[in-house]
């Protein structure tokens, strides 16, 4: 989901002068021919008929007047800058799926959801929760507990009830990583979902 709202005039700015005639190509692709401004064009034709414009800085001085000024009656409009908002919000489900853990380790794993993404409510299956410990729950680098300490992994079994969280976003592609440990001596896969709001 693209969102420019946080893409300041002056970057803007910045990214289209930084280049030479290319520059303006840019900014043609950008604007548009539709802006009803001339002022663009009427330079363009003053540059390639005027031969006495002097040295290459002065053309180049000139040209990035225009372009920046240009630029700035656009993003006056609102042309160039605009949020857009989200297209759907739906619940969804994201799997952890399958790691086999020897006896007596841990182990960190991770997803990356592909859209914007609360986790809410974390679920493992009952027939494997005996085995684990959740000693960690990460969105980025950020950990979802309050105090260091590790939780029973059936607290969050399927029929649990009032473990229902509200972590922080994920945003996309961002690491949603839950450490698990085997307390069992023998090896286990550990399984299980995260599931929540997301925004597309």
């Amino acid at each position: 989901m693209a969102h420019y709202g946080s893409y300041g005039e002056n970057d803007i700015l910045g990214d289209l002068l930084d280049g030479d005639e290319s520059g303006f190509e840019g900014l043609t692709e950008i604007v548009g021919d539709d802006s009803g401004d001339e002022s663009g064009a009427q330079f363009v034709g003053e540059m390639e008929g005027d031969s006495s414009m002097g040295a290459a800085s002065k053309r180049h001085a000139r040209s990035n007047q225009a372009k920046s000024d240009m630029l700035r009656k656009r993003i006056a409009a609102g042309a160039l800058l605009r949020t857009l908002p989200p297209r759907s919000a739906r619940e969804f489900v994201i799997g952890l799926g399958s790691t086999a853990l020897p006896g007596l380790s841990s182990a960190n794993i991770s997803v990356q959801p592909q859209v914007i993404f609360r986790p809410e409510r974390i679920v493992i299956p009952s027939n494997l929760a005996a085995d684990f410990l959740i000693t960690d729950v990460k969105v980025g680098k950020n950990s979802q507990l309050v105090s260091p300490g590790a939780i029973p992994a059936v607290v969050f079994v399927e029929n649990a009830f009032g473990v229902r969280l509200k972590m922080d976003t994920a945003q996309i592609a961002q690491f949603i990583t839950i450490s698990v440990t085997n307390q069992n001596g023998a090896a286990r896969n550990f399984q299980g979902a995260i599931i929540g709001p997301a925004v597309e």
